[in-house]
């Protein structure tokens, strides 16, 4: 016998209003605010994202001070976030809302959707949580809360209509946001993948799967991308105490708005193969030099091993924008890749040792020994913490619809 879908609401909110976490973005109505909340929860943990989402709101408090603010202080205020899209696409909707809302975010479903970054998820939290619009959300945590009630083992289109109709019918009536936020706090925080805590679920009584006995089996977990190992060169071309790096390109393996130049070395000589792409993409001329450090970085499904050359530059560089000198020492206030960090930090410690008199050895380092600059999740209040299940080191909500059910501490960007 499936659940009554309407008769979960009553038991769910009323969990909700006794157990919620007392997250900031929670203590308002303002939707712009919730909007930049959101967008940073993509692929975020939510203790990460507290320090930045307050410091954010400092800087740029509306939408107006985001949409007439230059992209790489939005960048800047983004880095250690990753996933610098999100920031982009952010910035590009606020400017939108400026020029097609008068600087005043829409509660309209439908209006919010047609605004850059912003898919059915997202325009459902706004519409729902600042609007009270009986709007209904479907996230990772959504999708598994419903898999385990309605025993659905299902994947693909017919599944994701099964999601957001279900969601559809429990969100009307009364306090539709508290409701939707409530069954991510469910899925976050007890019904989570592994030891899904069933005694303590408000829903457990009308829960198919818990009668099953199985509740774990439930989604049916998603096949694994097969992990692709990556070989990349990155040049290190020092002067004057400061770094050269360059602006987000397509051919770039590496994912921040600023890295250091990289290219992906399919076979044969890595320094030859470095020194060909930047001369070909950025009109640069470089003489590569030895081997400084090996770094390895994971990116959702591709293990990189970045091997950072040293490189002298041969003639000017181009003065286009793309192309800038950094010094290493303040990598934190640019907004570079977790790979690239790691590059730098590798290869100053390659440096520091050769200076010393320690030559001919490269130095090695795995993900654990030069960790990237987002905020540890224990630097904030336990109150906050969730738990642990990140998919790749590095995974610090594109649509929210689209996301794999079994992970509650993240979400996919562009949602």
């Amino acid at each position: 016998m499936r659940p009554d879908v309407r008769a979960l609401r009553a038991p769910l909110l009323r969990w909700y209003a006794k157990h919620r976490r007392d997250l900031p973005w929670r203590k308002t109505r303002d939707p712009y605010a919730i909007w930049v909340s959101e967008a940073m929860l993509q692929q975020t943990t939510v203790a990460a994202v507290i320090p930045y989402w307050e410091r954010f709101l400092k800087r740029f408090p509306d939408v107006g001070t985001l949409a007439r603010a230059k992209e790489e202080d939005v960048l800047a205020a983004w880095t250690g976030l990753g996933y610098y899209r999100r920031a982009r696409a952010l910035r590009e909707g606020a400017i939108a809302v400026l020029e097609r809302h008068a600087g005043t975010v829409p509660g309209d479903r439908e209006a919010l959707l047609a605004l850059p970054g912003i898919g059915p998820y997202t325009a459902g939290a706004i519409a729902s949580v600042a609007f009270g619009r009986a709007e209904p959300v479907v996230d990772g945590n959504v999708k598994r809360v419903f898999a385990r009630l309605f025993a659905l083992r299902a994947s693909g289109a017919s599944a994701e209509r099964r999601y957001w109709e279900i969601a559809g019918r429990l969100v009307e009536g009364p306090a539709p946001g508290d409701l939707n936020q409530a069954l991510m706090e469910l899925g976050a925080t007890i019904c989570t993948p592994r030891s899904p805590d069933c005694p303590r679920c408000p829903l457990s009584r009308a829960c198919r799967a818990r009668a099953s006995g199985r509740p774990e089996a439930f989604p049916r977990a998603p096949r694994r991308p097969e992990v692709r190992e990556i070989d990349v060169a990155v040049a290190w071309i020092e002067r004057a105490g400061r770094v050269l790096v360059e602006r987000a390109h397509p051919g770039s393996p590496l994912r921040g708005a600023w890295d250091l130049p990289a290219t992906i070395v399919e076979q044969g000589d890595s320094g030859a193969a470095l020194a060909q792409s930047l001369l070909t993409h950025a009109g640069v001329h470089i003489e590569p030099g030895k081997t400084l450090a090996r770094v390895r970085h994971t990116i959702l499904a591709r293990r990189l091993t970045l091997m950072v050359l040293a490189a002298k530059l041969r003639g000017s560089i181009p003065r286009n924008g793309s192309l800038r000198w950094i010094d290493p020492g303040a990598i934190a206030a640019v907004a570079t890749s977790a790979a690239t960090t790691k590059a730098i930090r590798a290869a100053q410690a390659a440096s520091s040792t050769s200076s010393s008199g320690s030559r001919g050895r490269v130095r090695r380092y795995d993900l654990p020994s030069i960790s990237g600059t987002a905020p540890k999740a224990a630097s904030r209040p336990a109150q906050y913490a969730r738990k642990a299940v990140a998919a790749t080191p590095t995974a610090p909500r594109s649509s929210r619809a689209a996301m794999t059910t079994s992970a509650p501490a993240v979400r996919k960007a562009g949602g």
